[in-house]
């Protein structure tokens, strides 16, 4: 277990039991919307133990990657949607295709949008290019295909987003599925999984995941990979207990 990762399992078992949560406070310019994160005792050790985590998980790590890509000044190049926002319900198609929307005008019109969504007991990664005329998905599990109700969520918010700015596309976006993305070797990674594609794509100046990961191969992360990713956020998490 990573040495941060130490501290904040320490801190939950030893603090957090007396019924106190972890929490920040998000800036709108992170999901277009202010935020506060929660994080519960149990989410806290389940991470900690690497068992399946959840969206205030992934939440916190986004917001870890945000400040690093603002402070490489690429915020500009780099978007996040909020998972709580695009989480799979479906009663609330329209609410999640109005918040792509939303988002995907209030930052630069040449912008990719990083999107981690859970269709249920599972994690993958949405990415919408810098045109909007190409989604790509990155999946732990390598499915060859998107699911059918998210792919027409993130349509309907780009077809939206479009029309609001006077663009005319000659036809829907294409929905590529990049098959070389690393794969979980078990049942409860896919979220560390995920939360690795955003680091890799938010570090890489050249924005080649496309070509990266488009052919087809069976890499899998390293257990020192996924430790890097949770050296990260259990340090960004522990200073939220002292701001």
């Amino acid at each position: 277990m990573p040495k941060s990762c130490k501290v904040l399992y320490a801190y939950a078992q030893q603090v957090m039991s007396k019924g106190r949560t972890i929490s920040t406070n998000l800036d709108e310019d992170l999901f277009g919307v202010k935020k506060i994160v929660y994080i519960f005792q149990e989410q806290v050790i389940a991470f900690a133990e690497m068992r399946e985590i959840g969206q205030a998980i992934i939440t916190a790590y986004i917001s870890y990657l945000f400040r690093l890509v603002k402070n490489q000044q690429r915020d500009q190049v780099i978007g996040f949607m909020d998972p709580a926002r695009t989480a799979h319900d479906p009663r609330d198609g329209n609410v999640r295709s109005e918040y792509i929307t939303k988002c995907l005008k209030q930052t630069s019109i040449d912008s990719i949008f990083l999107i981690p969504y859970n269709p249920g007991g599972h994690w993958i990664l949405t990415i919408i290019d810098e045109d909007k005329d190409n989604v790509y998905v990155m999946d732990p599990l390598g499915a060859r295909h998107p699911h059918d109700a998210w792919k027409t969520v993130v349509n309907d918010g780009i077809k939206a987003f479009n029309a609001q700015i006077g663009r005319r596309p000659r036809k829907l976006p294409t929905w590529i599925m990049l098959s070389g993305a690393p794969k979980q070797n078990d049942g409860k990674s896919c979220g560390y999984c995920v939360m690795r594609y955003m680091k890799d794509i938010c570090q890489d100046s050249s924005l080649e995941f496309r070509n990266k990961y488009r052919a087809r191969r069976r890499d899998t992360y390293t257990q020192m990979e996924l430790d890097e990713v949770r050296e990260e956020l259990a340090s960004h998490v522990l200073e939220w207990l002292f701001d």
